[in-house]
This record gives C-alpha cells, structure tokens and sequence, in this order.
C-alpha cells in the first residue's frame, strides 16, 4: 500500500513514518483531505509508469515463447535452419512490438490525461539522451 508524507509529500511503499523527515505516514485513500492535490497527479503518475513497467515485463516473457513455439515447428520442418532464423526474427519482433507500444501506451495514459507536463517530460527526455 503507497502511504504519503504530508510533510515533505514523498511517498513510501508502508510503515508509519517518513524516512526522509520522519512525520507520520498517511494513507492516501484512508483521509483525502490531508493530501496535497497535486500529490494525487503524482499518484496517477506513478500507477502509469507501473502499467508501463507490467507490460513491458510481458514483452520479455512472450518474446521467448513465441520463439519456442516457431522453433520447435521448425524443427520438424524442410528447411529447419531457415526456419530457426525465422522464428528468431519473429522473437526478437514480439519483443520490439510489445516493448514500443507499452512505452506509447504510458504516454497515451499519462500525457494525454493530463498528469505530465509535456514541456517538462520533454525537457527531461533531451537532458538523458544528451548524457
């Protein structure tokens, strides 16, 4: 359960107190009025990013089955080494597919909802690629 410093407005996984400043922990759904409106942008922001994070975790546990599937076929078939090129480029295309479209579906999620600054969201983005 996410529990919130009102404090210093960080969010923890539980417990009772705030390991940065050491105020109380708050519930987020227990007592909404303790919470700072923006906290729940931050919230949201958040839940995203883990949707994001989920599908992205299925990218790279379909993408070996897909391969196992397509190379145990191959296997059997006429031509088993063209066959196993194959099923390594549709392996490796699952994972691209699914791993490009979680990180679009985040921005669809967060950005379009409104929860992320797109200029600062871009600004971010430059200041890490240009590292």
């Amino acid at each position: 359960m996410v529990k919130i410093c009102s404090a210093c407005n960080s969010t923890w996984a539980g417990g009772q107190f705030c390991e940065d400043c050491g105020a109380e922990l708050h519930d987020p759904y227990g007592d909404a009025g303790k919470i700072p409106k923006g906290m729940w942008r931050y919230i949201r922001l958040q839940y995203g990013a883990r949707r994001g994070m989920l599908v992205r975790v299925m990218a790279f546990l379909l993408a070996p089955v897909v391969f196992g599937l397509l190379a145990r076929e191959a296997v059997i078939s006429s031509s088993p080494i063209l066959g196993l090129v194959g099923a390594v480029v549709a392996g490796v295309a699952t994972w691209a597919l699914v791993y490009w479209l979680a990180g679009k579906a985040v921005r669809i999620w967060v950005l379009r909802k409104g929860q992320l600054n797109k200029r600062r969201a871009a600004r971010a983005l430059l200041k890490r690629a240009l590292r």
